[in-house]
């Protein structure tokens, strides 16, 4: 009987997040991924996640196929809601090839009030 060998991979990803914008009848929030360690990243799929009920997100997230040491990714999310809202972000892809990842950004305050009033309007 074999058993499991748990091996913890680490990444290093920075996160930032633009303003909410409006675009043809939806607000966007935009988040900037940096890969800013030494290994390519693959197959990673993005998630946003709010705390608040007053928010919501369209869809499941997003798909990142690689990212290389140094370089950028912008993703876009669709969004709803009023007020300031508190989100984070996952990522779930593999390192170097075959090494599986799993993290998540620390919580960040976005204010959406312009995007509430915006959908009033519409």
């Amino acid at each position: 009987m074999t058993e499991g060998v748990q091996v913890r991979v680490r990444v290093r990803l920075e996160f930032k997040i633009s303003p909410i914008k409006r675009v043809v009848g939806r607000h966007l929030l935009t988040l900037n991924l940096k890969n800013a360690g030494k290994r390519i990243l693959k197959n990673m799929v993005v998630r946003l996640h709010s705390l608040d009920s007053i928010f919501s997100v369209v869809g499941f997230g997003c798909f990142v196929y690689a990212l290389m040491p140094s370089a950028e990714e912008s993703v876009d999310f669709r969004v709803f809601g009023s007020s300031e809202a508190q989100v984070y972000f996952s990522v779930r892809g593999y390192a170097s090839g075959d090494q599986y990842f799993s993290m998540e950004s620390p919580i960040m305050e976005i204010p959406i009030k312009d995007a509430a009033e915006h959908d009033m309007l519409t």
